[in-house]
């Protein structure tokens, strides 16, 4: 099955896919990134939307799905506040972080292909978007 649509995930938020809230689409986003980090990191889908604090692995898989669904997805950081039900601070801490993190080669490699299937996500998902880039 494809990570770019999730039955699930649409079942879980019926008014991103209706269109009805204008932010679902958001949420939907930010569901689709978490999907990607689950499947790349290995750290299950529900600890990484959990509301309690984590543990280091959780935490950092967290920060990489916040990253995603704002540097991939182009959501606001207010957007992925929403979508992750965090503060907008914390969602610039976890991209901060996530940046300062590229330098180690290993993980901008592999950060570069979830950014890559986020973003291929987003061109089918999001009318006009990534239009010109082939």
């Amino acid at each position: 099955m494809s990570q770019c649509f999730n039955p699930s995930a649409a079942a879980a938020f019926p008014s991103a896919v209706t269109g009805a809230d204008p932010g679902g689409r958001g949420r939907l986003q930010c569901r689709v990134a978490v999907d990607i980090v689950s499947t790349f990191l290995g750290v299950p889908a529900a600890d990484i939307l959990s509301e309690r604090r984590a543990q280091a692995p959780v935490a950092r898989a967290r920060h990489v799905a916040m990253y995603l669904s704002h540097v991939a997805f182009q959501l606001s950081l207010n957007a992925v506040a929403a979508g992750f039900g965090r503060d907008r601070t914390s969602v610039s801490y976890a991209v901060a972080r996530i940046e300062d993190e590229r330098d180690d080669r290993g993980f901008d490699a592999m950060l570069s292909r979830m950014e890559a299937l986020a973003q291929s996500c987003r061109r089918l998902a999001v009318p006009g978007a990534g239009e010109g880039d082939f």
